[in-house]
């Protein structure tokens, strides 16, 4: 394993009084993270009045809009808008994550009081009203891996509830139509 030197800090520092600092994330489980973020980058954080991230995800107007733009426009179905093949395709595996969702899941996850069904229902409900780019990004989330996670703030909402913990002043430097809008106006060939 690299000493802490000798790690990559993914932290920019921007000459100023007092200094900012510009830290790249990665939207993952934060224990798969945590232990490789070098204590420059912690010290940083630890030390900031201020912190700003991509979006607000401890904001309840930021989740739901996110489930929102994931929406089908006039309440279409993605029935209607994928191919008919690709959609039972899509089904057919859903409903096989659904049914190993119960082997995926840890005995913590179980001792939180988590049950299959639900969890499956918080990633993947609602999935026949979403649009083709969301639901794409949802299943690449269905692995057991991820499945094991879940629980597990991501690495941004892990640092948002420390900085709210730390009654530092938090903000975000994007609205969410900012991420939605890019990602709804994809056609499909690009999804």
């Amino acid at each position: 394993p690299l000493q802490q030197r000798e790690l990559n800090s993914f932290l920019w520092t921007i000459r100023r009084d007092p200094p900012a600092y510009l830290f790249g994330t990665i939207h993952v489980p934060y224990t798969r993270v945590w232990d490789f973020i070098p204590d420059n980058s912690k010290a940083a954080f630890q030390a900031s009045a201020r912190v700003y991230f991509e979006l607000d995800l401890t904001d309840p107007y930021t989740i739901s809009a996110l489930a929102s733009c994931q929406l089908l426009p006039h309440g279409e179905n993605l029935q209607d808008v994928l191919p008919r093949e690709l959609y039972w395709r899509l089904k057919r595996h859903l409903d096989y994550v659904k049914l190993m969702m119960p082997s995926w899941m840890t005995p913590a996850q179980r001792g939180k009081g988590l049950y299959a069904d639900y969890l499956f229902n918080a990633i993947a409900g609602n999935w026949e009203r979403k649009r083709p780019v969301w639901v794409m990004l949802m299943v690449n989330s269905l692995t057991e891996t991820d499945v094991r996670s879940r629980g597990v703030p991501v690495l941004d909402l892990y640092l948002a509830q420390q900085a709210e913990k730390m009654r530092k002043s938090t903000g975000a430097v994007e609205r969410v139509e900012e991420q939605c809008h890019p990602l709804n106006g994809l056609n499909f060939s690009q999804v």
